[in-house]
């Protein structure tokens, strides 16, 4: 017993997937998992004949014929239909005396694994063109603990940019082309299904619920059941054999065909499974295609996956830059690696990587100007008063600019406008001088800054520019106008 329960375990494992890398998402697992299950699933319950019984048992008046070959031949060969003046239970109609083959009931489970095949194709497509790429930049990277996170690291932005930059857009088409065959299987798989029995299947879903839904002396009156037209339990059958005398006779026998008692329920729930993945598709294709045209998106689609390691992330900037300008392809493994890492150590890639190859023009500018991202100081020890320095995002395209803005930033900077490194400011006012104290310390609080050329300090807005370099002043709470007051 243990060992039974051992091999199911692991093969629920393997099935789920469970520490394995991932190579697609969970809508692409929709279609060739949980769809594929789904149909193996069906064609194995319509085969049970321990819960159904016998496919099909006929009766006929003489006796003289074998039960077993009227039924083997009943259920092979015949036409199944019902006369007009018959009024069994859950029979099919005959339509203007014309005789209906309805002989594929044999065929739904051998057609239910054709369609799980079918559904399968596009995942088996994607194996062999994905070719363990993810596997490979996912080794040693995928638990709570990396050993040497630095070499790793290192190794894999020396990979990702010599070998893997802007060369898999072609990665990421073949993804997408096979994300969008799977769309193209289920919507053939309407057109095949309602072909298999007899065209009775697009409208299969809805009949059933107006149908079941109607109140119980009109659905008696109604004596058109959607499930039986489909799905008849009770059918006739011609049998042709030769006589005593060598002439050909016919005998009429009634069957009933157990089986459909649970081939209509199974294509039902098809019908609204079905239903389900082609809106899901519909709007998953919408999605993509925005997904591609816009690199706004996809940075937030990266940042909502990575939301507590890029919220505090003083690079997040430097992040944005480089995923907003790389190509579809690049965003696309890297998002895949995400899915894959341990997120610490992908976050720190991530960061390496957008501040080695493509890091925010302007923000790079600055941090060479003030030597790092952000800076605190203060203009009176007893003020209290700090400013958090950050960068807005206004970009300074060409290098020429960056260095412009860098040497005209630098020769223009006075001693008044400068910020200490160590928290405190540096008045132009001499100490002994303490009746104009007050006065400078005001002055120094309108123009911190300002007193430079070229750069404007704006009290309501809290703003310092100068030319496209711009700086951010917030202003925390504090005490000094009370102080000032008295």
């Amino acid at each position: 017993m243990a060992e039974i329960l051992g091999a199911v375990t692991a093969a629920t494992k393997v099935f789920l997937e469970v520490n394995q890398v991932s190579i697609d998402n969970w809508t692409f697992k929709l279609y060739y998992k949980a769809t594929t299950s789904l149909l193996l699933a069906c064609s194995v319950v319509g085969t049970s004949k321990q819960f159904f019984g016998n496919p099909i048992n006929c009766e006929v008046n003489d006796n003289s014929v074998n039960e077993k070959v009227l039924e083997q031949y009943c259920w092979m060969y015949s036409t199944f239909n019902i006369p007009l003046n018959f009024r069994g239970v859950c029979a099919k109609r005959e339509y203007d005396g014309t005789s209906l083959y309805n002989s594929y009931y044999q065929w739904v489970p051998v057609f239910l694994i054709m369609s799980a095949i079918l559904f399968y194709a596009p995942r088996g497509l994607w194996l062999s063109i994905e070719g363990g790429l993810m596997k490979f930049l996912a080794k040693g990277t995928r638990g709570k603990i990396i050993d040497e996170a630095d070499i790793k690291r290192d190794a894999l932005i020396k990979t990702f940019q010599d070998h893997l930059h802007n060369k898999y857009n072609s990665y990421a088409f073949w993804f997408l082309f096979c994300e969008g065959l799977n769309f193209v299987v289920v919507i053939s798989e309407w057109f095949i299904t309602n072909r298999f029995i007899k065209y009775h299947f697009f409208s299969y879903g809805p009949s059933v619920l107006y149908y079941y839904n109607l109140p119980p002396e009109e659905r008696l009156q109604n004596d058109i059941n959607p499930m039986c037209e489909a799905f008849p339990r009770i059918a006739s059958c011609k049998y042709a054999r030769f006589g005593s005398g060598g002439g050909p006779e016919s005998l009429n026998a009634i069957c009933i065909l157990g089986l459909n008692m649970i081939n209509d329920k199974i294509f039902l729930v098809l019908w609204f499974w079905y239903f389900f993945l082609t809106l899901f598709g519909c709007l998953r294709l919408i999605y993509r295609v925005i997904q591609v045209t816009s690199s706004s998106v996809r940075f937030h689609t990266m940042r909502y996956k990575m939301h507590r390691y890029f919220r505090r992330n003083a690079n997040i900037r430097h992040i944005e830059h480089y995923i907003k300008h790389c190509s579809f392809g690049d965003w696309f493994v890297l998002y895949q690696m995400s899915r894959n890492m341990n997120r610490r150590f992908f976050a720190s890639f991530v960061t390496a990587l957008s501040r080695k190859v493509n890091p925010d023009p302007e923000l790079l500018a600055m941090e060479q100007v003030d030597g790092e991202t952000r800076r605190l100081c203060t203009t009176d020890n007893l003020s209290n008063k700090i400013y958090d320095l950050t960068y807005d995002a206004h970009p300074v395209k060409t290098a020429t600019e960056h260095e412009s803005a860098i040497d005209d930033y630098k020769a223009k900077r006075t001693k008044r406008a400068s910020i200490s490194t160590s928290s405190s400011y540096s008045h132009s006012c001499e100490p002994e001088q303490k009746n104009k104290t007050k006065k400078c310390n005001e002055e120094d609080e309108e123009n911190e800054i300002s007193t430079t050329p070229h750069i404007t300090f704006h009290p309501k807005t809290k703003w310092v520019d100068h030319k496209k370099c711009y700086v951010q002043v917030k202003q925390l709470p504090h005490s000094k106008k009370k102080d000032n007051s008295h």
